[in-house]
């Protein structure tokens, strides 16, 4: 696999909560955008990072051992909110792929997004299904997508990691090809460039590199009003 990650605190913020981590052995990829003050969000979304540099991966069944790591998680940020009181309701977005044998595995909790872009048919696909108040606003219709965009609680989250022993993951698996891309990002990328936007930098951008290099540019340029991370991903070419 070729892949290209970026993180950038922005414009506005005085650190970087955001975090991501790469497992080549296992063609593994994942964001994380931290909260909560005092700088536990910082705190929480790094260990998210840890728990995943110590997980022993079992590839035989890739979305189980996703969804395996994605409570452990879970239940080691309860564990670290516990024990300090600077990390009380400290919490995470977590959104993480396994590609294995041309298919995607892939959980997310939170606003963190997965997309697909597929460099045949030059369309972009969201995968992920967002956990916020605007997200079940969208899907009950009572919004559009434009409001949706441009809401004023659009950060709002309904879960994420740290919160919560119980957790409804999004999660799934679907077969993909050498010609798609793989984009995870964290919202400081989709609340400042929209979806058509990205779908258009990478018909522009057609290696990897670049697109991710243009991605980060865009949101800057846009404003950059909160920590940004992305990572894209591709099968190497031939």
């Amino acid at each position: 696999m070729r892949f290209k990650a970026l993180s950038d605190k922005g414009k506005k913020r005085s650190a970087n909560e955001d975090n991501y981590f790469i497992n080549e052995n296992n063609n593994f990829f994942m964001v994380a955008d931290g909260m909560g003050g005092h700088a536990a969000g910082e705190v929480a979304s790094q260990t998210a990072v840890d728990s995943t540099a110590d997980f022993d991966f079992d590839l035989s069944d890739p979305l189980a051992s996703l969804k395996t790591l994605t409570f452990e998680i879970n239940q080691e940020i309860i564990k670290k909110s516990q024990q300090k009181t600077d990390y009380q309701g400290m919490g995470t977005t977590f959104a993480a792929v396994i590609i294995k044998d041309h298919r995607l595995y892939f959980v997310n909790l939170g606003d963190s997004r997965i997309y697909l872009y597929n460099k045949s048919s030059q369309s972009l696909k969201k995968i992920s299904q967002d956990h916020s108040l605007v997200a079940d606003l969208l899907r009950e219709g009572k919004i559009t997508k434009e409001e949706a965009f441009n809401h004023p609680k659009k950060n709002i989250v309904t879960q994420a990691l740290g919160l919560e022993d119980t957790l409804d993951l999004d999660k799934g698996q679907l077969e993909i090809t050498a010609d798609d891309y793989i984009l995870l990002c964290t919202d400081g990328l989709t609340d400042m460039i929209r979806e058509e936007k990205i779908e258009n930098i990478f018909k522009e951008n057609t290696d990897l590199e670049s697109a991710a290099d243009e991605l980060l540019r865009g949101a800057l340029s846009n404003g950059g009003l909160d920590n940004i991370t992305l990572i894209v991903a591709g099968f190497n070419e031939k």
